[in-house]
């Protein structure tokens, strides 16, 4: 049975441990019925981070696995790229290091001393370096919105990268004041409105971009070149697939911070949401192969036509004729299509 902690309003009796830094809150008049519901036990407090911590490594494995694809497919592409790559994964390592030693003190090294686990410092570090990987990322797709959009629709892009730059300031001031925090329980009575609002950003920001990048990929949808169709088709179902997975996380450790105060499941969401900032940046990298496998196919499909001229890997063939409007396809890629222009899309950036 599960062991109801210090907060929930009963007699906890002396042989019921108490988890100091998940002390009582005093509720909100809107929190009355949520803290009737639920209690802080150590499966929704402790467990919650155990699982976070576990779940957010085999996220990391998966980053890692995609950094080393993207290294071998890609060896041509920009530097600053392959510096923004490479500056994530170790970001990423140390923040998969830190949330796992917080676990690991909170499980193992104040095991039957749960009195003294008061102070949890490795996850202000990793709140840290959660702030500076959510910036890269949404950085790099702001800056894909700013390119491709037009005026005045580009300002969009500019608006959520520096929205993302201040929160990210925001979020490093967070996590010096968490590493010194006396307890869990103080941290959030002193800093849970800047906590919620910027949870509620931060998802605001990947909606915002996820919207704008579906409405750019929307207008270049309208050809009727069988290739360019497909393309768009694909890039329209990742960037919802994507959009959505970090923006519906990021809108429950929202909602569980401030529904479950005295549990730790907010926690545990927030140290995955990192990892899936990062998988997006990668899996939209990587994607591109699968781009320019889908323009060669729409290169044999036509091949029979004459008269248009596809260009791919520095390979032509000719095709029915048509306006010379260049598609990139970020791979040293290009296509002659109908009226068709995606040179800057959103989610794939060129290789130089």
């Amino acid at each position: 049975m599960s062991r109801v902690l210090e907060g929930d309003g009963r007699d906890t009796g002396p042989d019921t441990p108490v988890t100091p830094g998940y002390l009582p809150v005093p509720p909100r008049p809107t929190d009355t019925l949520v803290f009737a519901m639920v209690s802080a036990t150590l499966d929704n407090t402790l467990g919650a981070m155990q699982i976070g911590a576990t779940l957010a490594m085999f996220l990391f494995g998966i980053l890692t696995l995609q950094v080393e694809t993207y290294f071998q497919l890609f060896r041509d592409d920009h530097r600053g790229l392959k510096l923004v790559v490479a500056v994530v994964w170790v970001l990423e390592l140390a923040h998969t290091i830190c949330s796992a030693a917080e676990s690991y003190r909170g499980t193992i090294t104040f095991y039957g001393n749960i009195a003294g686990y008061q102070r949890h410092p490795l996850m202000g570090v990793a709140t840290v370096l959660g702030s500076l990987i959510t910036v890269i990322v949404q950085g790099f797709f702001a800056l894909r919105v700013w390119k491709a959009l037009p005026n005045p629709f580009r300002y969009i892009g500019a608006a959520c990268g520096l929205a993302a730059f201040l929160r990210s300031i925001a979020g490093i001031f967070l996590g010096t004041r968490f590493m010194v925090a006396k307890s869990l329980t103080q941290y959030r009575l002193d800093w849970g409105w800047l906590i919620r609002v910027l949870l509620g950003s931060g998802a605001a920001i990947d909606v915002i971009i996820a919207i704008s990048m579906l409405y750019f990929l929307l207008l270049k949808r309208s050809s009727g070149f069988t290739a360019t169709t497909r393309l768009v088709d694909r890039l329209l179902a990742y960037t919802v697939r994507t959009g959505l997975l970090t923006s519906i996380t990021a809108i429950l450790v929202a909602v569980t911070f401030v529904a479950l105060p005295q549990a730790y499941i907010w926690g545990g969401l927030y140290v995955m949401l990192a990892k899936l900032y990062s998988n997006s940046l990668l899996s939209a990298l990587n994607e591109r192969r699968r781009l320019r496998i889908i323009v060669a196919e729409g290169t044999s499909d036509t091949d029979s036509r004459g008269a248009r001229r596809i260009t791919t890997g520095g390979r032509s063939g000719i095709h029915p004729g048509l306006s010379n409007t260049a598609i990139s396809i970020e791979m040293k890629t290009s296509v002659t299509a109908d009226e068709t222009d995606i040179k800057d899309s959103p989610i794939y950036p060129h290789s130089r």
